[in-house]
């Protein structure tokens, strides 16, 4: 991968997508409180932030995966304000694949943001030539998300069974993929 580690990627005037780092730990930690019970019905990580130290630990985290190319996590800014996350939470390097994860403040949902910042995130790696397989998964029941994956132009590849633990459930996961030559 070429791209600079630092690279903010300007998705319109008042949005923009930055590396994750520890310096955005607060207002990473307050959307989580905030939005716990929402993000917990499709994730299964919401349960085990206990405090600002654990959203610090994380973003260190993905701070280095970054730098090494193993994941990429961009922290959503509207008006420089952090707002949520948007991230290649895995990244097939032979095959030039990464599997997006993304969450947002519930606030801000239903205003284009996400559309726009995945857009501009696609944007940037197929222009340089970085990925060219974008897949989402999500579970069958996740409305949003499954609506986000056909808005930006993913297709449907098919479903997972019981896929995905949640909530000490296991539910079907739609997989979604995007190829941009």
């Amino acid at each position: 991968m070429t791209n600079s580690l630092n690279t903010t990627i300007d998705v319109n005037q008042h949005l923009c997508l930055v590396p994750a780092n520890n310096q955005y730990a607060s207002d990473i930690y307050e959307v989580i409180v905030a939005n716990r019970e929402n993000f917990s019905q499709f994730m299964a990580w919401p349960k085990f932030v206990k405090n600002q130290a654990d959203t610090a630990l994380f973003l260190d985290s993905c701070w280095l995966k970054h730098q090494q190319n193993e994941s990429k996590t961009y922290v959503i800014l509207l008006k420089g304000q952090a707002i949520g996350l948007l991230s290649f939470n895995q990244i097939d390097n032979n095959n030039k694949t990464a599997y997006i994860g993304y969450w947002l403040d519930g606030s801000m949902q239903d205003n284009g943001v996400m559309t726009e910042a995945l857009n501009a995130l696609i944007k940037h790696y197929a222009m340089q030539k970085i990925i060219r397989r974008f897949v989402i998964k999500c579970t069958v029941y996740n409305e949003k998300s499954n609506a986000l994956a056909k808005r930006c132009g993913f297709s449907y590849e098919g479903t997972l069974k019981q896929a995905e633990y949640i909530n000490e459930t296991f539910h079907d996961q739609n997989i979604y993929g995007l190829i941009v030559d």
